[in-house]
């Protein structure tokens, strides 16, 4: 299968899964926004919000973003978000509490970030899995930039004992 045709069918599948799904959110969950183009991630954390590493842009060079605790309805760029914790069959999560403490632990924290290596997904999956894993980035045959990962890990240390 060609590279080409693989990230096609990987995009109609993000796509899909978003306008497709009905799942009540639960703490812990991954929240799948579908944004113009792309999918942008955070962690259910009760109360219709979601707690996400994303814009504005706090520093421009190096780009730095922020992470926000705020309604899911009230995501910047939004059209539509779903539940999908689509790595739940390769990746053990968390318990959901601990999950939803380490993404309100995160809120304020400002980390650099790079589409490619430092993004939302990398963020999330890393606070449910604990492992740092971005499905739209891989398919370019990009990995988490370690410094991203280690400075994440180096807050979560603060509650993970």
């Amino acid at each position: 299968m060609g590279f080409c045709w693989k990230l096609l069918t990987g995009i109609q599948k993000d796509v899909e899964h978003v306008f497709q799904n009905e799942d009540s959110p639960q703490p812990g969950d991954m929240i799948q926004f579908q944004m113009f183009g792309f999918q942008h991630w955070g962690i259910y954390v009760g109360n219709g919000e979601v707690v996400h590493f994303a814009w504005p842009v706090v520093q421009l060079f190096p780009p730095k973003f922020k992470v926000y605790r705020e309604k899911m309805m009230d995501v910047p760029g939004a059209m539509k978000y779903a539940v999908w914790n689509k790595f739940d069959r390769d990746y053990p999560p968390l318990d959901p509490n601990h999950v939803v403490d380490r993404a309100l632990h995160m809120v304020g924290k400002v980390f650099k970030y790079s589409i490619a290596r430092a993004n939302c997904e990398h963020f999330t999956t890393l606070l449910r899995y604990n492992v740092a894993l971005s499905e739209q980035a891989e398919r370019f045959n990009f990995t988490v930039d370690p410094d991203f990962e280690r400075e994440i890990r180096r807050y979560l240390s603060e509650i993970d004992g």
